[in-house]
């Protein structure tokens, strides 16, 4: 498995896990006491409830596609953004995340939410 040497590496290896169906990939992408909203909004804060949902995802999805929208980093942080779609634009959306610098260098989710840039209301 590949690490993020930069932030939005992760938006890419992210795309690479899903392609692959390689959800322990995925999971290495993310910090272990990570917060990720599924697609319903609900918080995931464990590594077994994380792990069923990119496993359900990857099930879901055919391909993927996507690419990095904005990254802002402030010392060892990045807020980022990314559009994707997938399933032949049958799932689509605009993700916020925040990532974290590990004490290796490299980057890892710490906060993700997919569907972050989602009509409310």
């Amino acid at each position: 498995m590949s690490n993020a040497k930069q932030p939005e590496d992760l938006h890419r290896l992210f795309l690479d896990g899903v392609n692959d169906k390689d959800v322990d990939a995925l999971l290495a992408l993310y910090e272990p006491d990570s917060v990720t909203l599924d697609m319903d909004g609900r918080r995931l804060t464990d590594q077994a409830a994380l792990r069923a949902m990119l496993t359900g995802f990857v099930e879901m999805v055919d391909r993927l596609d996507g690419e990095t929208r904005k990254v802002i980093v402030h010392g060892d942080y990045a807020l980022m953004s990314a559009a994707f779609t997938g399933n032949g634009g049958q799932i689509a959306g605009v993700s916020g995340e925040v990532a974290r610098r590990q004490p290796d260098g490299t980057w890892r989710f710490l906060i993700d939410d997919p569907s972050f840039g989602a009509a409310t209301g």
